[in-house]
C-alpha cells in the first residue's frame, strides 16, 4: 500500500531535465564570462575601449564599460602629456615628477576599481570622471 520510490530511480528520471537546464545555463554563463572578460580587456588595455562596442553594440552595459574605459584613457594621456611638459621645468621638474607617478599610481587604482566592478558583475562609476559620457 505504501510505496517507497528508489532514490536512484529517482535521480535517473530527473536527470535529464537538470541536465537541459544545466545546459542552458551554462550557455548564459559563458556569454556573461565573455562580456566580463571583454570589458576586463578595455580597462587593462585603453587602447582597446572601442572592443565592447564592436562585439555588443546594442548592450547598454558594453556602452557604459567602453565609456569609463575612454575616459580613463583620455585622462591618462592628458595627464600624462601635462606632467611629461612640466617635469621639464628646472627645480620645480623634480615634484611634477613625483606628482607624474602619484598620478599613474592613481590611474592604475582606477582601472583596478573598474575591473573589479566587472568582476562582480556591478556597474562602479569612477568617482570624478565617471559622470563624462563621451559614448552614448
Amino acid at each position: 500500500m505504501n510505496e517507497e520510490k528508489d532514490p536512484q530511480q529517482e535521480r535517473e528520471t530527473n536527470a535529464p531535465s537538470e541536465n537541459q537546464n544545466g545546459q542552458q545555463n551554462a550557455g548564459k554563463g559563458t556569454d556573461d564570462m565573455q562580456k566580463k572578460v571583454i570589458y576586463i580587456l578595455a580597462y587593462l588595455f585603453g587602447i582597446l575601449f572601442f572592443l565592447p562596442l564592436i562585439l555588443y553594440p546594442e548592450d547598454g552595459e558594453a556602452r557604459f564599460h567602453a565609456n569609463q574605459a575612454l575616459v580613463i584613457l583620455l585622462c591618462t594621456v592628458i595627464g600624462e602629456v601635462v606632467f611629461g611638459i612640466l617635469c621639464l621645468i628646472p627645480f620645480v621638474g623634480i615634484v611634477f615628477g613625483i606628482l607624474c607617478g602619484v598620478f599613474g599610481l592613481a590611474v592604475l587604482i582606477a582601472c583596478i576599481y573598474c575591473i573589479v566592478g566587472v568582476a562582480k558583475g556591478e556597474r562602479w562609476e569612477l568617482p570624478v570622471i565617471g559622470k563624462f559620457r563621451l559614448i552614448r
